[in-house]
């Protein structure tokens, strides 16, 4: 699953699903999952959604749930927000980090802010800051549509719904977090969950439904969808202009990067006899995958060997991979370095293609030029 995508309420949930394809129930765990499909300019996608319910514990939860069940690439937050600063209704906030308002200690003299700050992915925020300035995610708006502004800083979050500026909970925010630009009850638990992940990259996009004064039933029935549209459309812009082989492999943790480097490898292995391993690829067009293959090459060796089956030996080298990249960060490097350049030129995973190979695994995808084989034939 390459990306993941969390919606806390219903509306949110609806403006996402608008623009999914190919979309159908999956139920995992008791829970049930939108698995759909986007094509982006440069890959196609796919994307799991979850409606997550609102609160911080809760998206954090889902969160993780989702990692666990999904491994995606990258996870957005997506949905509404209270403007606190500079915004308007119906604007977009791409939250640079979180703010968990509610840490702190209440003593006689008063609340003293015990700061709770979460960063989100650079790279996605910096994405995110080319997509408006280029200002075509508004065509994904409907013709109604007003002309949205886009605004970059911190999203505020807290279990309470703050629905007026005279609130408690609005004077801490403005006395210790003033360049708060809006306000929700997920952002921070969000956050929290992804710092467990730092191989994953995550972004939160808002669109400003209320101010917080003069809140009511016909006001959200009006506006959450608006805000709600709004920030869908900018996370598809910025799904369309996301490159990304240029994001996915940076910064593994070793059970991610020995799996990969295991679905890379393995399928150019030919094991008629799972007890035959070849000595080297030869002629190989890329040489990453060579050089990725000579670091490797004793584990599988062994490995190999010692099991009776194809399929064994793929999980114990996998197991075996990842005991080693846990012992050497050098060698964690060199492997993760490797892979980012052969997916940069589309040779990873299973991005790639085999053609004009005797020895190759029907099905594979690398590509190989000349007389490519593994085997002592």
């Amino acid at each position: 699953m390459d990306i993941a995508i969390l919606a806390p309420i219903p509306v949110e949930y609806r403006a996402v699903m608008a623009c999914l394809e190919d979309t159908r129930e999956e139920a995992k765990n008791g829970q049930y999952y939108t698995v759909g499909a986007f094509r982006g300019q440069h890959q196609s996608y796919s994307i799991v959604l979850r409606e997550t319910g609102s609160r911080n514990n809760e998206v954090a939860l889902a969160a993780e749930r989702i990692i666990q069940l999904y491994q995606p690439a990258i996870i957005i937050l997506t949905g509404i927000a209270g403007g606190v600063k500079d915004v308007g209704i119906g604007d977009v906030v791409a939250a640079t980090q979180a703010y968990g308002y509610e840490a702190g200690k209440s003593t006689d003299e008063g609340f003293s802010s015990r700061p709770n700050v979460l960063p989100y992915s650079p790279e996605l925020i910096e994405l995110a800051r080319a997509v408006e300035r280029a200002g075509n995610w508004r065509r994904r708006l409907s013709p109604t549509s007003t002309s949205p502004q886009v605004f970059f800083g911190p999203i505020a979050s807290g279990d309470q719904v703050v629905a007026s500026t005279r609130a408690e909970a609005y004077r801490i925010i403005k006395q210790h977090y003033n360049d708060t630009l809006a306000l929700e009850m997920e952002s921070i638990g969000f956050a929290r969950a992804l710092a467990a992940y730092p191989h994953i990259r995550a972004i939160n996009i808002r669109g400003i439904s209320d101010l917080l004064d003069g809140k009511s039933a016909e006001h959200d029935a009006k506006n959450q969808p608006r805000a709600a549209e709004h920030a869908a459309a900018f996370v598809f812009e910025l799904l369309d202009q996301l490159n990304f082989n240029s994001l996915k492999i940076l910064h593994m943790d070793t059970k991610t990067l020995a799996k990969q480097i295991v679905t890379t490898i393995f399928p150019l292995l030919k094991l008629d006899s799972v007890k035959q391993i070849g000595k080297e690829f030869r002629q190989a067009t890329d040489g990453s995958i060579l050089e990725m293959w000579e670091k490797v090459k004793p584990l599988f060796i062994e490995e190999i060997e010692a099991e009776d089956t194809p399929e064994e030996a793929q999980v114990a080298i996998g197991s075996a991979l990842r005991k080693a990249l846990n012992k050497d960060e050098k060698l964690k490097q060199e492997l993760e370095a490797l892979l980012k350049q052969a997916a940069e030129k589309g040779v990873a995973g299973n991005t790639v293609t085999i053609s004009n190979s005797k020895n190759v695994v029907q099905g594979s995808n690398i590509s190989v030029g000349g007389d490519f084989r593994v085997g002592d034939g």
